[in-house]
Formats: C-alpha cells, sequence, structure tokens
C-alpha cells in the first residue's frame, strides 16, 4: 500500500498548483495527475456534470491502483467531493476555500474571495462563508481560469483583470484575499506585486496535511524512495502535455 500513487484530479492546469506542493512536502510519493483539459473550463457547469465528470476522472485513478484521491479543484470538491467521500474505498481529501485563516488573520478588513462561478453558488462554499465569514465578498473570475490554461501568468492580461477588480478598495481596507480557485495560484505573485503586504490564502497546506495524516494512520505514508508524478490529460491537444510540465515547473 505504501508503494501505491497518490492520484490528484482537476479540471485542467490549476490542480498542478497542487501537486507542485505535494511534491515538495512528500517527496517520497508517487502522484499521478490526470486534468480534464478537454472539458474545462467546469464552473460554468451545472452541478450534476461537475459531478459526472469528477466521478469519471475518479475512477480512471481508482483503475490506475491509487491509494487515496486528492480533488484538487475547488469547484469539483464543491460539487461532488461529499458524493466521492462516501462511495469509493480510498481516502479522498479536497481542497477549500481557506475562510477561517481568512478571517483570523483580516483584522476586521475586508476578505476577497476570488473563485469560480460553481464554487460560489454551491453549498459547501455558502455555508462556509456563513459559519466562518460572514464579511467575505465573492468575486466570479472565470477569466482567470482561462487565462492559466493558456499559460498566461502574467503581464497585461491578469493584472488589468486583478485591478479592476480591486479598484472598489484601497489597498488599506483589504485585509485577506483568498483564492477559491487553484488555478488561482499561479497567478499569486502578481496579486502580491498589486497588493504587497495584503495576506493570501489558497487552501493548500491544509490538504497537504490532511492528505499525510490519513496515510499516516492508515500505514501507508511513503517516507522512502524516489517520489515523482506522471500527467494524464484527457485533452488531445498536442501542445497540452508540455503545457503541463511547464506550470508545473513553474515558480510559485
Amino acid at each position: 500500500m505504501q508503494s501505491a500513487p497518490i492520484g490528484v484530479l482537476d479540471s485542467g492546469m490549476g490542480g498542478l498548483s497542487v501537486l507542485h506542493a505535494l511534491k515538495r512536502a512528500m517527496p517520497h510519493e508517487r502522484f499521478i495527475y490526470f486534468g480534464d483539459n478537454a472539458n474545462a473550463p467546469y464552473g460554468p457547469r451545472p452541478p450534476e456534470e461537475i459531478r459526472a465528470l469528477t466521478s469519471r476522472t475518479a475512477q480512471k485513478l481508482i483503475d490506475r491502483g491509487v491509494k487515496a484521491l486528492v480533488i484538487a479543484c475547488n469547484t469539483a470538491n464543491s460539487a461532488a467531493g461529499e458524493l466521492l467521500r462516501a462511495r469509493l474505498p480510498i481516502p479522498v481529501v479536497g481542497v477549500e476555500p481557506d475562510l477561517a485563516d481568512a478571517h483570523d488573520r483580516a483584522n476586521g478588513k475586508r476578505v476577497l474571495v476570488f473563485a469560480t462561478q460553481a464554487t460560489l453558488a454551491l453549498p459547501l462554499y455558502r455555508d462556509m462563508r456563513r459559519r466562518l465569514c460572514p464579511e467575505a465578498i465573492s468575486i466570479p473570475a472565470p477569466e482567470l481560469v482561462m487565462m492559466v490554461e493558456r499559460g498566461v501568468l502574467s503581464g497585461e492580461e491578469p493584472e488589468a483583470f486583478f485591478r479592476e477588480k480591486l479598484r472598489p478598495w484601497a489597498a488599506e481596507e483589504i485585509g485577506a484575499i483568498v483564492l477559491g480557485c487553484t488555478h488561482f495560484i499561479f497567478l499569486r505573485p502578481l496579486l502580491s506585486s498589486i497588493v504587497p503586504g495584503v495576506p493570501v490564502f489558497d487552501g493548500v497546506e491544509p490538504v497537504i496535511d490532511d492528505l499525510r495524516e490519513t496515510l499516516l494512520r492508515a500505514g501507508a505514508l511513503s517516507q522512502t524512495g524516489e517520489g515523482g508524478a506522471e500527467l494524464l490529460t484527457s485533452s488531445d491537444e498536442p501542445d497540452i502535455r508540455a503545457r503541463m510540465r511547464a506550470l508545473l515547473a513553474a515558480e510559485l
């Protein structure tokens, strides 16, 4: 069981940011990443379609013999996480908007949450916002998903988007920003240059902690050997794997 790989899934490229962090935190583990790039983005799709797509990808990874599954997509986890945890025979952990830490660090100032339309509309986020950070301001940002899918991580296009969305508030009014989509983590350096000093939360560390503790309790944590990552995609675009490798190697 220790030598079996860990499955990581996403609607497309965004979960590579989570895989990047997992590889650093768990260097002896082998990972199989599946990006459903042919069906990205998930954000505009209805919940039942997101559940079906996520379940199909999860089954592909189950068929590859993974010992645990990481849903490295806020939208997929919001729509299908509870369902997969109930149905699958392996541990399932999923990324969520880190509203609790953002609320604690904001010191009474505004908390801004960038996410997809589906994540913001689904019960998981709405319940978390009500319980943990009712003052959070939700900002749909589907444009950012497609920028990252195209490999646009800096420059005029994403900078103009952030500046326009942040324009209603002075920098000193913003206490914290939550990146509620793993695609957006690739744009974190740019965002931090626009609002320097504002803490940005992406929800990845809780996933790493949860996964490590789950595997440790099950005696399935790899603590020796050489780790690695295999990248899979549902897309037949000729350059998609090269773009995936470039994003996985990006400096975060």
